[in-house]
């Protein structure tokens, strides 16, 4: 952690995993540099496909992406 904290930058084109005590609490994912180029498009056809669908399939897929995330995390943070 203390590497990270002194110089984060570094490792936000190439990712890592910190670790305190040799315990990971902290994953750096990097961004692609057209992100913001598909994250629009992203959110067009969610919101295309939100329209077309019932309300019970949209709640039932953003509860599996909830766990999806929820599953992802490390740790509870402090």
């Amino acid at each position: 952690m203390s590497v990270f904290k002194a110089n984060p930058s570094a490792f936000a084109e190439t990712g890592a995993i910190v670790t305190v005590h040799n315990r990971p609490r902290l994953r750096v994912v990097p961004l692609p540099d057209d992100e913001p180029e598909q994250l629009a498009a992203i959110k067009t056809r969610l919101r295309l496909l939100s329209a077309l669908l019932p309300a019970e399939v949209i709640e039932e897929e953003r509860r599996a992406l909830a766990a999806d995330r929820d599953a992802d995390r490390l740790d509870d943070a402090r």
